[in-house]
């Protein structure tokens, strides 16, 4: 390779290629540098508060199951099968402009194995957490779930009814508005 300079191999040498200068960083000890504020990603809004989120195992509209990591509802672990494979997503969520929610490039998919291998992994992260002063609030996998699932239940007779009450109405509107 005699004769090679660096830049080359843009063609027409390297004495046409324009020298970029270096972005000036300022020192720490600058009085008058300000923190920089995290970037954000495209359609983020203000932080929301940070609010204890009771976990509610729901659907979406690809009948996947999910849950809730946020109030907002836009990061969430999702149960999915891609190719013959469950996965298990935590992800990131936005909103089209038909209002609804797409899932976005922030986050992570598991397989099961490796979903496995974060479980077994979490009392040694929990013990890194402890000798950081940080709780753990840990989950009991004990519980009876059942009546989280009859409220459930109950919920959804609700819809129903409301859902018939409201064709009720809308039927008892068009025979008025008929006389």
């Amino acid at each position: 390779m005699a004769g090679f300079k660096r830049g080359d191999f843009r063609g027409g040498g390297g004495a046409a290629f324009k020298k970029g200068y270096p972005k000036k960083r300022s020192s720490p000890d600058d009085e008058d540098s300000v923190p920089r504020a995290s970037k954000k990603s495209k359609g983020d809004e203000e932080e929301e508060e940070p609010a204890t989120v009771v976990p509610k195992l729901d659907v979406d509209v690809d009948n996947n199951h999910f849950v809730a990591l946020n109030a907002s509802g836009k990061r969430r672990v999702t149960i999915s099968d891609f190719n013959k494979n469950t996965l298990i997503s935590i992800r990131e969520y936005w909103v089209n402009d038909g209002g609804e929610l797409k899932p976005g490039k922030k986050g992570i998919s598991l397989t099961v194995d490796q979903y496995n291998a974060l479980l077994a992994a979490a009392p040694l992260l929990e013990s890194v957490l402890a000798k950081k002063d940080i709780e753990v609030v840990r989950p009991d996998y004990d519980a009876d779930l059942s009546a989280k699932r009859e409220t459930e239940k109950d919920d959804d007779k609700d819809e129903e009814e409301e859902e018939e009450q409201a064709q009720v109405n809308k039927v008892e509107d068009e025979d008025e508005e008929e006389e």
